[in-house]
C-alpha cells in the first residue's frame, strides 16, 4: 500500500500563524523602545544621560551576546516539538514576565538601586527577547524550502509585525494609559506592561502551535570558535552585515529623531491641532505605506529582480531623508492657519511613507538573503549553523540601534534642547486634572507660554511663581539655533551612513540570481546523494 507523501509546501494557515507570531515579538519590541525609557525618566526620576549610555552599554553587550545565545538554540537536541518551537515559547514565557517586572514600581529608596533594578530587567529582557527571536526567524528555512515560499513568509511576517509595532504605540497612547490614568501614571504604565506580556504570550502561541517544522535540514553542533570562523569564511556575511549595519544606522536615527521634531518644531500648532494627534497621523501613514510595499513584495519581486529592489531600498531612503530635511528646515508655523499646520503634517507623513516603504522592502529583502546565506555556507563550508546565521540579524539590529542612540545623544546633547516633563496641573477655580507637557530649563524651571497654565502653575502647592519662566508668546523655547542643529544633524547624518550601507552591497554582494540557483541545485544534489548512500 502506498503512503502519501506529505507536502513541504507552505499554506496559507502557517504563513497566518507564523505572521501572528511575528506580531507577538514586535509588540515587545516596540513597547519598550517607545514607552520604557519616557516611564523611568518621567514617572521613575531617572537621569535620561545616565540612562542613554547605559542602554548604549546594554545593546552592545546584548549584540555580542546573541550569538552566544544561538549557539545554545542551535546545538539542541531536535524534539518531536521541533528544533525551534520550545525556544521560541520558553523566551515568550520569560520575556513576558520582565516587561511586566520593567514597568512595575518599585519602593527602593536608593536611586542607585532603581537604576540596578530597572536596567538588569531591561539587559534580562534584551537577552530574552534574543531567545524567541533567534529561533523564530531560524525556522524560516525549515518552514519554506523556495525562494518563492521564503519571500511569502517573511513579507507577511515583516508586513503583520510592522502593524503590531505600530499597534502597541496606538494602544498605549490612546487607550491604556488614558484609560488607567486616574490610577496614577505609574499604574497604567504596569498595565500596558502586563497587556505586551499577554499579547506577546498569546500570538506566539499560534506560531508555536500550528507551524511545523517540516523540512529537515542537515544540522551539525557548533561552537564560539565556528562562529569567528564563519565570518572569516563566508564573504557574503560579511558584506550583507556590514551593509544592513549602516542601512539600520542611517533609519534608526531618521526615525526615532521625528518625535523630538513633533515634540519642539510643532509648537505653534498645539493649541489648534494636539501634537499626539499629528505624531499618530505621521505613523499612519507611514505605515500604510511600508504595509503596501510588504503586501505586494511577493509581487513586485516578480516585475523586478530581488537584488534590484533591495538595491533601490537604499536610494530611496537617501531620498526620503532629504524630503524630511526640507521639509522640517522649511516648515512655516500654524500660527492659527488650520490649513498651514495640516499640510505641515500631511507633508512630513507622507516623506515618512516613503522612509518606511523602502525600509520595508529593504526588511524583507534582507530576511530572505539570510536564508539564500545559510544554504551559500554549507554549499561552502559543509556546515549551515542555521540560528547562528539567523542571530546576525538580531545583532545588526542591536548593534546598529546603540549606534543611532549614541548619535542621537550627541545630537540632542549639542542642541541645547529643554527637558520634556508631563505635569499634572490643577485648576485653581474648577479642581480639574490635566496632564500638560511642558518644557524645563537647565535650573529645572518650568517654560510656559499659555497664560491659563501659568496662572493654574502658580497657585498650585509645590511649584509656585518662583519656580517659572514665563514666555512670550512670539518667543521660541528652543533657540533656532538650537532647532537648526536638531533638523540639520537628525537627517544629514544618516546620508552618508546610507551611502556606504549602499556601496558594500553593490560591490561586495553577488549572492542572487543565476550564481544562486546554481549554488541551490548543487545542495540539493548533493543531499540527495547523501540520502541514497545512507
Amino acid at each position: 500500500m502506498k503512503t502519501k507523501k506529505r507536502s513541504n509546501k507552505l499554506t496559507i494557515g502557517e504563513i497566518v500563524a507564523y505572521s501572528l507570531g511575528s506580531l507577538g515579538r514586535e509588540f515587545s519590541n516596540n513597547c519598550i523602545n517607545a514607552f520604557f525609557l519616557v516611564y523611568l525618566c518621567i514617572y521613575q526620576g531617572l537621569n535620561p544621560m545616565v540612562l542613554t549610555v547605559a542602554f548604549v552599554l546594554a545593546k552592545l553587550w546584548d549584540a555580542f551576546n546573541d550569538p552566544m545565545l544561538a549557539t545554545l538554540v542551535n546545538n539542541t537536541k531536535k524534539s518531536r516539538f521541533g528544533r525551534y518551537r520550545p525556544w521560541v515559547l520558553a523566551g515568550a514565557i520569560v520575556n513576558a514576565v520582565v516587561i511586566v517586572a520593567m514597568f512595575s514600581p518599585v519602593s527602593f529608596d536608593s536611586v542607585a538601586l532603581r537604576y540596578v533594578y530597572y536596567l538588569g530587567a531591561y539587559v534580562l529582557w534584551g537577552m530574552s527577547f534574543t531567545v524567541l527571536d533567534v529561533p523564530f526567524w531560524t525556522m524560516l528555512p525549515t518552514i519554506a524550502d523556495t525562494t518563492d515560499d521564503r519571500n511569502k513568509a517573511s513579507s507577511m511576517a515583516k508586513l503583520v509585525g510592522g502593524f503590531g509595532g505600530f499597534l502597541v504605540g496606538m494602544l498605549g497612547t490612546s487607550f491604556i494609559l488614558p484609560m488607567f490614568a486616574s490610577q496614577g501614571m505609574m499604574k497604567a504604565y504596569q498595565y500596558l506592561g502586563m497587556a505586551t506580556g499577554l499579547v506577546l504570550i498569546v500570538f506566539l502561541l499560534a506560531t508555536v502551535l500550528f507551524v511545523r517544522e517540516k523540512i529537515d535540514l542537515p544540522h551539525e553542533n557548533v561552537s564560539l570558535k565556528y562562529i569567528l570562523s564563519t565570518f572569516k569564511e563566508n564573504d557574503q556575511l560579511r558584506a550583507y552585515a556590514g551593509s544592513l549595519i549602516f542601512f539600520l544606522t542611517g533609519t534608526t536615527i531618521a526615525l526615532n529623531q521625528i518625535l523630538y521634531l513633533y515634540t519642539y518644531c510643532y509648537e505653534d500648532g498645539a493649541d489648534y491641532l494636539p501634537k499626539a494627534f499629528s505624531y499618530t497621523l505621521f505613523w499612519v501613514i507611514a505605515c500604510t505605506g511600508q504595509g503596501i510595499a510588504m503586501m505586494f513584495y511577493s509581487w513586485i519581486v516578480k516585475k523586478l529582480p530581488r537584488e534590484k529592489i533591495y538595491g533601490m531600498s537604499f536610494l530611496a531612503c537617501i531620498v526620503s531623508y532629504i524630503l524630511l530635511f526640507a521639509v522640517f528646515f522649511f516648515l512655516k508655523p500654524g500660527n492659527g492657519d488650520m490649513k498651514i499646520y495640516w499640510l505641515n503634517t500631511v507633508l512630513v507623513a507622507l516623506s515618512g511613507a516613503f522612509l518606511m516603504t523602502a525600509s520595508g522592502l529593504n526588511q524583507i529583502g534582507s530576511t530572505v538573503m539570510i536564508a539564500d546565506i545559510v544554504d551559500y555556507g554549507e554549499w561552502k563550508t559543509g556546515k549551515r549553523g542555521d540560528s547562528v546565521m539567523f542571530s546576525v540579524q538580531t545583532l545588526i539590529l542591536k548593534f546598529a540601534s546603540a549606534i543611532a542612540s549614541l548619535i542621537l545623544g550627541i545630537g540632542i546633547t549639542v542642541s541645547g534642547l529643554p527637558t520634556v516633563t508631563d505635569l499634572p496641573v490643577i485648576d485653581a477655580e474648577t479642581g480639574a486634572v490635566a496632564n500638560v507637557q511642558l518644557f524645563t530649563d537647565e535650573n529645572d524651571k518650568y517654560l510656559v507660554k499659555d497664560e491659563t497654565v501659568y496662572k493654574n502653575l502658580s497657585e498650585m502647592d509645590g511649584v509656585g511663581e518662583e519656580n517659572l519662566v514665563k514666555v512670550a508668546e512670539d518667543e521660541s523655547i528652543i533657540s533656532k539655533d538650537g532647532l537648526t542643529v536638531l533638523r540639520a544633524f537628525m537627517f544629514l547624518t544618516p546620508i552618508p551612513l546610507t551611502i556606504v550601507g549602499y556601496v558594500i552591497y553593490n560591490k561586495k554582494y553577488w549572492l542572487y540570481g543565476e550564481k544562486y540557483d546554481k549554488i541551490k541545485a548543487e545542495i540539493d544534489a548533493k543531499r540527495k546523494e547523501e540520502e541514497t548512500e545512507e
